[in-house]
């Protein structure tokens, strides 16, 4: 680790602890960013959890290549490479994707049979804003909110009859390309939106050389449709197409290890209708219900001296879901919601692995099954606000939920059916929390919520082989995943200075992870006797007068601890410290508005052991990149704009993951278009 991340980051904490995620453009005001983390809209400052929301502003200007891309400098979140470019996923407080709740518009997108979880299958250009919730949130939105929910609300309507959005990107970690256009707007009630936009990529470029097998393509389509029957009541319909292939690989096994997804698409058509102030009590009621599909095929690639193994998968995963929500006004200083919510996951996979011997000239197939399954949810829900007084302000909420899990297996193979698996619970969770609002401008939040989550069907009953670390077993007797978090925090805004901070705490039990099993000779999921998180979270900034200088920091400190028959270790894979710190810069030159940006991610080294097998224990070095960004708006309303950056300025050769190096110096750039 070299001695610039000992003592850079701790400085610029200190020097900026009267210094809200920049992501690189112009602040806005935490009480006029509105988000629906607990189910109903409220001013970001008077959440009681731990929310950053990244803006539609944001997005727009950002040079990111995906949804993940866009995400890595929101504090307490890191960036999933798994190899591949374009299917980046986020670790929230330490806790892996299967953890994390991925809402679109705020429906799953679910995952059954995937060695990383759920991507992000939609494209940023269709994004209107991103909320993103740290630590658990299952009572409002269920199994797999361990760690948090990453809910992304795509563009609607717009204001008036006609609008156009287009862009056209340039990215030169992978000499990539992309581009989208949009046309939306709102005719007597009618509300519209089209959008389409695709993205390519080559071989990602690092200073080891072009990361091995990592291209990456998408293209996308959809289409908003709503009619407001009156100021109060509203219906609409949305339909959604997102496809991509991609390729990984892994620096240590070269052309000896390939994963290749031809084809990944989804599938969605989605309802809605919602009305408001129905009297003075009812004050709002919502149904959706959609139908999405997930199809997807893969390619694995396992070469040794003696033999070489083609693992292959094609998923169907089809989702319907349906969720009711009505919200209420009681005594005048109660909020309730209370709502039911429906998912019936049912997931159809081939798995085939060809093998060929060293010499020999034909694949021989050694495995050939089919599992034929669902998962199904059932939940109820209420949550409360009670307005005390002293400017307090009680939430608490439980929600209680049923799944059940079923799964055929047979293999054409051999001709044989094994004896069918079942899997059922139920459970309660409640939260609790507290917050103060009695001196201006700071708010204080104190809170305790349970997190829950059921086992997916891969790790209950699909034994898989992708991934270059040979076969995982499933393990039908998996136990749910509970947790207990703990929170304290603070968000305070005043003349400039912005601080939002949060302690937290939390303990994993029955946690499930793919452990080596010495009885199999291979891996197998289990569930480890506990783990633990605790850390500290800052985003900041201070806007220095009318001179357009702001200096910022987002900074995350954690600890995380496994614990297993006995043995314990912090050494998970998890950094631990990563942090974002720079100088803005934002000004007007007669009609032409500039903006820069200056600053440096830094994270500590990544430490992973094994507590079973050794032989998988490593350790990548600290690092600190630097990077610069510049941007223009202009036009008569600034409907042009034009954003570039340069990144990794001094090439700095660096990892998150084991299997891949992050990009060499590159140059990046968009344009943007309104109309």
């Amino acid at each position: 680790m070299n001695k610039l991340f000992f003592h850079t980051p701790l400085y610029v904490l200190l020097c900026s602890v009267i210094t809200s995620p920049a992501m690189g453009q112009e602040q806005v005001k935490a009480d006029e960013v509105k988000v629906t983390a607990a189910r109903i809209e409220q001013s970001l400052k008077d959440v009681n959890m731990s929310v950053s929301v990244v803006t539609a502003d944001q997005i727009k200007h950002s040079n990111a290549k995906s949804v993940g891309e866009i995400l890595q400098d929101v504090s307490g979140v890191r960036i999933n490479n798994d190899g591949g470019q374009g299917i980046k996923r986020v670790e929230i407080r330490g806790e892996s994707t299967f953890r994390t709740v991925v809402l679109i518009d705020g429906q799953r997108v679910a995952e059954h049979k995937s060695m990383s979880g759920s991507p992000f299958m939609v494209s940023p250009a269709d994004i209107e804003r991103i909320e993103v919730i740290k630590g658990p949130a299952s009572v409002f939105y269920g199994s797999d909110a361990l760690g948090g929910v990453v809910n992304i609300i795509t563009k609607k309507g717009g204001d008036k009859p006609f609008e156009a959005d287009a862009t056209f990107g340039y990215n030169g970690s992978s000499a990539g390309t992309n581009g989208s256009i949009g046309i939306r707007g709102n005719l007597n009630g009618w509300k519209y939106r089209i959008s389409g936009g695709y993205e390519h990529n080559n071989a990602l470029r690092t200073p080891k050389g072009h990361a091995p097998n990592s291209y990456y393509d998408s293209r996308n389509v959809g289409g908003a449709l709503s009619y407001d029957f009156n100021k109060d009541w509203t219906a609409g319909v949305n339909l959604d197409y997102y496809r991509f292939k991609f390729g990984s690989g892994n620096y240590e096994m070269g052309d000896n290890f390939a994963v290749d997804v031809p084809k990944w698409e989804r599938t969605k058509v989605g309802v809605f209708t919602e009305g408001r102030n129905i009297t003075d009590w009812f004050t709002k009621i919502r149904a959706d219900g959609f139908y999405q599909k997930n199809k997807k095929d893969m390619a694995n690639m396992v070469r040794t001296p003696k033999i070489t193994m083609n693992p292959l998968a094609y998923n169907d995963l089809d989702q319907y879901g349906f969720s009711v929500q009505a919200d209420w006004l009681i005594a005048g200083f109660n909020t309730l919601v209370t709502g039911y919510e429906f998912n019936y996951d049912k997931l159809n996979a081939d798995s085939i692995t060809k093998m060929q011997p060293a010499g020999v000239p034909l694949q021989i197939i050694v495995k050939n099954d089919n599992y034929d399954g669902y998962q199904m949810n059932n939940a109820l829900f209420a949550s409360m606000e009670t307005y005390l007084p002293a400017d307090f302000t009680l939430n608490y909420g439980v929600r209680y939920t049923w799944v059940k899990s079923h799964m055929d297996i047979s293999s054409r193979l051999k001709g044989t059916s094994q004896n069918p698996g079942n899997s059922s619970d139920s459970k309660a969770v409640f939260n609790g929390g507290l917050t103060w609002t009695g001196i201006d401008d700071l708010t204080l939040r104190a809170n305790y919520s349970q997190g829950y989550k059921f086992p997916i069907l891969q790790h209950l009953y699909i034994d898989t082989s992708m991934g270059s670390t040979g076969t995982t077993f499933s393990n039908p007797d998996l136990k749910p995943e509970t947790s207990d978090n703990f929170e304290i925090g603070a968000r305070w805004l005043r003349n400039g200075f912005k601080f939002d901070t949060a302690l937290f705490y939390n303990s994993a039990d029955n946690y499930i992870a793919a452990l080596y099993n010495k009885g199999l000779g291979d891996y197998q999921y289990q569930n480890v006797a506990k783990a633990k998180t605790w850390g500290l979270e800052i985003d900041s900034s201070w806007k220095i007068g009318e001179t357009g200088f702001e200096p910022y920091v987002f900074f995350t400190w954690m600890r995380r601890q496994f614990q297993e028959n006995g043995m314990k270790t912090f050494d998970t894979a998890t950094p631990e410290i990563f942090t974002r710190y720079g100088l803005k810069w934002t000004g007007n030159i007669k009609d032409v508005r500039l903006r820069t940006d200056v600053y440096a991610r830094t994270q500590s080294a990544i430490k992973y052991k094994d507590l079973e097998d050794t032989t998988n224990n490593y350790r990548l070095g600290g690092s600190t990149t630097f990077n610069a960004t510049a941007g223009i708006d202009f036009g008569p309303k600034k409907q042009y704009s034009f954003d570039m950056g340069l990144y990794n300025i001094f090439d700095k050769t660096w990892r998150n993951e084991k299997s891949i190096y992050e990009p060499r110096r590159y140059f990046a750039a968009k344009i943007n278009a309104s109309f």
